[in-house]
């Protein structure tokens, strides 16, 4: 049988292991993965507007070529 202090003892311990403080923990460590994760996030799309436009001006780029290499052979 258990005494009132171990009874207490064991209490405690167990608000420590699943209390609010726990719980403010986790909400802590989820709210700092989430912060982490949009920044990643924004990064990453930052760098695919970035590939696009480079895309784009290389499309342009090898179009111009074609165009000028139509021209001297003849072809345009």
């Amino acid at each position: 049988m258990m005494s009132d202090k171990d009874c207490k003892d064991l209490e405690k311990t167990l608000d420590n292991l699943r209390g609010p403080n726990d719980l403010e923990e986790k909400i802590r460590v989820s709210e700092f993965r989430n912060a982490k994760l949009h920044q990643h996030n924004e990064k990453i799309e930052r760098e695919i507007l970035e590939l696009r436009q480079e895309i784009k001006r290389l499309e342009k780029e090898v179009a111009f070529y074609a165009k000028d290499q139509f021209r001297n052979q003849g072809d345009m």
